[in-house]
């Protein structure tokens, strides 16, 4: 019997691996940058989650580039950044319509997007007021925290 066939076996340790994925997302999603390294033990289960970090001293989600500084801006568009790590998504659903798209406008609190993390499905909120001008995440993509979602002119 391998590792995999006794783990997926055992309901009790299947409810411990999801509480300590669980307790990770919620102490990751309250940092305002992922840290280098998170170590998580309970019992007989260990949760590590190491991320790169880039030459600036960022932290770098894997598979994904490097986020730009947020002091660089084109043509005064902002920018609607990840608050988390995951996987983004554009829609609630797959095949389901984008929750916003290109020219579409935005008030705070209108949801742009999820990010999974953990099995767990974070809304993506905008937090200002303004026109999508460009879609900067792939749907799928994996993102770190404070990578740029969309990028955002001021409408008028």
């Amino acid at each position: 019997m391998t590792d995999d066939e006794r783990t997926t076996d055992n309901p009790e340790l299947l409810r411990l691996v999801d509480a300590v994925c669980t307790h990770a997302s919620g102490l990751l999603s309250g940092v305002r940058q992922p840290p280098a390294v998170l170590r998580l033990r309970a019992a007989d289960v260990a949760v590590e989650l190491e991320w790169p970090v880039a030459a600036n001293g960022q932290t770098v989600a894997a598979g994904s580039s490097a986020v730009l500084p947020a002091e660089e801006t084109v043509d005064d568009l902002e920018y609607l950044l990840a608050q988390t790590v995951g996987v983004f998504y554009h829609a609630p659903e797959p095949g389901a319509k984008p929750f916003v798209s290109e020219g579409d406008l935005v008030a705070p609190g209108k949801q742009v997007g999820i990010i999974e993390a953990m099995k767990m499905m974070i809304p993506v909120e905008a937090d200002r007021h303004g026109r999508i001008a460009a879609v900067l995440t792939e749907n799928g993509a994996p993102v770190e925290y404070g990578a740029r979602l969309f990028a955002l002119a001021q409408d008028g």
